[in-house]
């Protein structure tokens, strides 16, 4: 528990330097393309685009309770995304800005923070993009998206702690990396992203209803109960608990495997 407090407390005093190093890394990552940081708004806008032939159009996606089939893909397609990206880049961020933080002095724990906050911009996009049809559908904004100021603290605390933990596996295993991406393909059918798992007959109602311990399908519902004003967080009961002790342990096993290492890394790469 002392390494996680240690850890907390790390990313609160350094993060303004992390917001400046996601600012440096995304200013020089946009001047080697001919649009710039405008791709920071075109590629979440054409994933949609694209997801929206496919399933809207094409395919004819439901979703469940009868609610419109392309918002309810459309967050549940941003939060993921979001989850995706800042755990797969945050897990090589140690091992890529070593010898950056070497020089510097700044804790090497802020690497996988500063690697997530360059993906905020896509997360606003694609679930503003689905709030935005959601309200075309009937569904504008209630006192239910007053829960933003629970579930966008839950996302981060949760994806900051699995990224954390995949960074030490990452500088010890670096062929982690492509278990984590078969990982996240399943995760993308496995967590209710795109398909409504109870409309599959084949998986029992009590997997079904066990989702809800599933972290990732816990936060993707989340947004998706703010957006249709299904249900209040504390609806939820014992599987909130569940999550935050899924993530304290995670909080608590990331900080210490990163502690214990962090003097070491050099002697991994």
């Amino acid at each position: 528990m002392k390494d996680a407090i240690t850890y907390v407390k790390e990313q609160f005093k350094y993060l303004r330097i992390a917001a400046n190093l996601s600012k440096y890394s995304t200013k020089s990552t946009s001047m080697q393309n001919r649009f710039g940081r405008l791709w920071e708004i075109l590629d979440p806008l054409v994933q949609l685009a694209i997801n929206y032939i496919i399933f809207g159009i094409l395919m004819h996606r439901t979703a469940p309770d009868g609610l419109p089939p392309l918002p309810w893909m459309f967050i549940g397609m941003g939060v993921y995304t979001f989850m995706q990206h800042v755990i797969t880049t945050g897990a090589k961020s140690v091992t890529k800005q070593f010898k950056l933080t070497s020089k510097m002095r700044f804790p090497v724990s802020i690497m996988p923070t500063s690697s997530m906050i360059g993906f905020f911009t896509e997360l606003f996009i694609m679930v503003g993009g689905g709030l935005f049809l959601a309200m075309f559908a009937g569904y504008f904004p209630s006192i239910y998206w007053l829960q933003f100021l629970y579930y966008i603290p839950m996302l981060i605390v949760f994806s900051l702690s699995v990224s954390l933990l995949c960074s030490s596996i990452e500088v010890v295993f670096p062929d982690f990396k492509f278990f984590l991406n078969y990982i996240f393909r399943f995760l993308m059918y496995g967590s209710g992203v795109i398909f409504d798992l109870s409309h599959f007959k084949v998986i029992p109602q009590v997997l079904i209803q066990a989702q809800l311990m599933n972290p990732f399908y816990y936060l993707i519902e989340g947004f998706r109960d703010i957006a249709f004003g299904r249900a209040w967080v504390w609806d939820k009961g014992m599987f909130n608990l569940s999550f935050w002790l899924i993530t304290l342990f995670l909080l608590i096993v990331a900080a210490n495997s990163h502690m214990k290492i962090r003097d070491q890394i050099s002697d991994y790469l």
